[in-house]
């Protein structure tokens, strides 16, 4: 018997009312009854829950990893037993834990550990100085791989001149070098090599293999993945003892600033393999939510797409939600590989009249986006142009048409610009809106899409205040290690009030008018992002019955100036009520 498709929908909404319900009077007892003790309290604290009608507390109390109760000191005094861990705040701020809907935290962990890393404010003779002294550490047969050079230096580094220097820096060794957006390579003659990439070797689809215009051989730029996919195949693969320690270490590293909850932007097979394998020993100290890759794999014995899709559930766990897909409809801006309503300025390479172009037509981006959508898995959409924003949106509108109603909660990642007339079809269509203030604010990045675009489109950039207005989920992330070397998710919530460069390193404001209150921000770095992220029900906001996810900070944000919340420092962080940070307390 086919089930009707309202039921569940109905069941789930039923539960989400039901179990708060049923947590808080699990915590009264019965007349003449003692109440069952918290296993943990906290009180005397300035708590904000991010409860819209009770967004402040006193104190709170958890059983079995939940709130079982939420209010005042007295609200919770009665559920304190002789083995109750009880922590008084003394008035410090205390909020949820931090959901980061956006990062890469295998990544930025392995490369914290592993890699050649540089800052992207390093100069050509920077980088070029840094390979010399990692080649001149490796051993051989090892290759020089990390990052991450400034997009703005694209055009600089795209010469014969400059792949000389690489080669001669890198002393023999193969060399692969990203740029801050993940999304470009810089590559030497070793390397390119080994690949076996010359003259003759054709741009793949979606990728672009830049070439010095008197020869026609490769410069060792490349932009966007499946221009540089061949030359990650022939880097030795990453041991797994390597990564289960960085895996280890992305955990420790996200929970000292906060976070407790993070979606995997880009989530190969292997990489879900290192996730389940910690998630099912010591346990992941966070809810992990992952995006499972739509794009060819490194290693071609892994699946992607549909097939890993239909394959998820080996891998899920307790922490560890491999519920949504990734797709890439375009690239970004400094690269003109995102799709624009509005031509980019002109150039030698690409003319008067270039818009850039998506990678997947209309047809087939509908067909996929429905595939994933009728099995139960809403997409991440990476979109940075108008272009491709509004394209996406159309695939929505057309799925919503095919599958109907309300369908999968889809995300359109980065969103960096979007058309006025779009903005209310975030809404409309329940798609969120996933943004990442650290790369937007003032920053390296915002200067090299003002090269392609102008700087006057390029500071209409990510219009946060009109797509709440619009009533669009906003949720926020880091893209971590993409555009910065950190996930503190702190600069990102600064940014969003000020619209500034919070170290300062880049002057100015980015299109002020768009800034955000202090709570706007908070709500969008928590609760909307867990609702982004399928969590919403679990944790996001300190409620009874919710995943007793916090954290303690080392000042109110709500009583210092906005160009000091960068500045906020996590002194506690707890996740399903145990402590993580600092671990051993």
């Amino acid at each position: 018997m086919q089930q009707n498709k309202h039921v569940r929908p109905l069941a789930a909404r039923i539960g989400a009312v039901l179990l708060p319900w049923l947590m808080a009077m699990a915590a009264i007892p019965a007349t003449g009854a003692p109440a069952v003790p918290a296993e943990l309290i906290v009180r005397n604290g300035s708590i904000y829950t991010v409860q819209g009608n009770k967004p402040w507390a006193e104190a709170f109390a958890v059983r079995g990893g939940r709130y079982v109760a939420v209010g005042g000191n007295a609200d919770v005094a009665a559920l304190a037993g002789p083995q109750t861990r009880v922590i008084d705040l003394h008035g410090a701020m205390a909020m949820p834990g931090i959901n980061d809907v956006h990062g890469h935290p295998l990544d930025g962990a392995y490369e914290d550990l592993y890699a050649c890393n540089f800052a992207p404010s390093a100069t050509p003779a920077q980088v070029l100085a840094r390979v010399a002294e990692c080649a001149a550490r490796a051993e051989p047969g090892d290759w020089v791989v990390g990052g991450a050079w400034s997009s703005t230096l694209m055009a600089d580094i795209s010469t014969p001149a400059m792949l000389a220097a690489l080669d001669r820096a890198s002393a023999g060794h193969p060399v692969l070098l990203r740029d801050e957006t993940f999304h470009n390579r810089w590559a030497n003659s070793e390397a390119m090599q080994r690949a076996g990439i010359g003259a003759s070797s054709a741009n793949p689809a979606g990728g672009i293999i830049a070439r010095d215009a008197d020869s026609g051989q490769p410069t060792g730029l490349f932009k966007e993945f499946p221009a540089f996919l061949a030359l990650e195949r022939q880097i030795p693969p990453r041991t797994q003892a390597r990564q289960l320690n960085a895996a280890r270490a992305a955990g420790a590293t996200l929970n000292a600033v906060g976070i407790t909850g993070v979606q995997d932007a880009f989530t190969s097979e292997g990489t879900l393999r290192i996730w389940s394998q910690v998630d099912r020993g010591p346990g992941l100290p966070l809810h992990l939510v992952a995006s499972l890759s739509t794009m060819p794999a490194a290693d071609p014995a892994e699946r992607t797409g549909l097939a890993l899709a239909d394959g998820r559930d080996t891998y899920r766990g307790s922490n560890l939600r491999p519920d949504f897909a990734k797709i890439f409809l375009d690239g970004i801006p400094p690269a003109r590989t995102a799709e624009f309503l509005a031509p980019y300025l002109p150039d030698a390479e690409h003319g008067a009249h270039f818009h850039g172009q998506s990678n997947y037509t209309r047809a087939q981006l509908v067909d996929l986006l429905a595939a994933f959508d009728r099995r139960g898995i809403p997409v991440k959409i990476h979109a940075t142009g108008d272009g491709s924003v509004r394209l996406a949106l159309d695939a929505v509108e057309a799925v919503r048409q095919r599958n109907g109603m309300p369908g999968q909660r889809h995300q359109i990642a980065h969103a960096s610009f979007i058309a006025g007339s779009d903005l209310a079809r975030f809404r409309q269509l329940g798609v969120s809106a996933d943004i990442s203030p650290m790369i937007w604010y003032p920053t390296g990045i915002g200067m090299a899409t003002a090269m392609a675009i102008g700087p006057e489109r390029a500071a209409h950039i990510f219009p946060i205040r009109d797509l709440t207005r619009a009533g669009a989920l906003v949720a926020g992330g880091s893209d971590w290690p993409a555009g910065q070397a950190t996930p503190n998710p702190w600069m990102g919530i600064e940014g969003l009030v000020t619209r500034r460069d919070p170290v300062g390193a880049f002057p100015g404001a980015l299109w002020p008018e768009q800034a955000v209150d202090l709570a706007t921000a908070l709500r969008i770095y928590t609760l909307n992002s867990a609702e982004a992220m399928g969590l919403g029900r679990e944790t996001g906001s300190i409620e009874v019955g919710k995943s007793a996810d916090f954290i303690v900070l080392d000042r109110n944000l709500f009583k210092v100036p906005a160009t000091q919340i960068h500045q906020a420092t996590v002194k506690q962080t707890f996740f399903r009520g145990r402590q993580v940070y600092p671990r051993g307390e």
